[in-house]
């Protein structure tokens, strides 16, 4: 799956992947039905934090739509309330388990893989 990061870009990463964010997302949700916005940016930039440490960045070049769209880090409360109303009614901004059963076609960026990240070019 294409998950971008408003403002700082796409990663691929599996359904599995994002399932093991599922608790940063409740705490997203919790923070943002609270009006909390000191605990809605510590699990922002703890649910960017998951995305980069277990997806592939999507280069710059390639053209890929995104299937799951994340707030940057410093939106605020409002803002992600806009989103996860824009969202569908069952999750917040990753689905749960049950959403990705049986999904047979895991969309993937032309020349990106999961778990075949690169070592940048010194």
């Amino acid at each position: 799956m294409i998950v971008r990061i408003l403002g700082r870009g796409q990663w691929v990463m599996e359904p599995e992947q994002l399932i093991a964010l599922n608790e940063i997302d409740a705490a997203v949700e919790k923070a943002v039905a609270d009006g909390d916005a000191v605990a809605l940016k510590a699990a922002l930039e703890e649910l960017v934090e998951g995305v980069h440490a277990h997806g592939v960045e999507v280069p710059d070049e390639v053209l890929a739509e995104s299937d799951l769209v994340l707030p940057d880090v410093d939106s605020t409360v409002e803002e992600v309330r806009a989103l996860l109303d824009s969202q569908s009614e069952y999750y917040g901004l990753i689905p749960d388990a049950e959403n990705f059963e049986g999904e047979a076609d895991v969309v993937r960026a032309e020349g990106v893989e999961p778990g075949t990240a690169e070592e940048p070019s010194p």
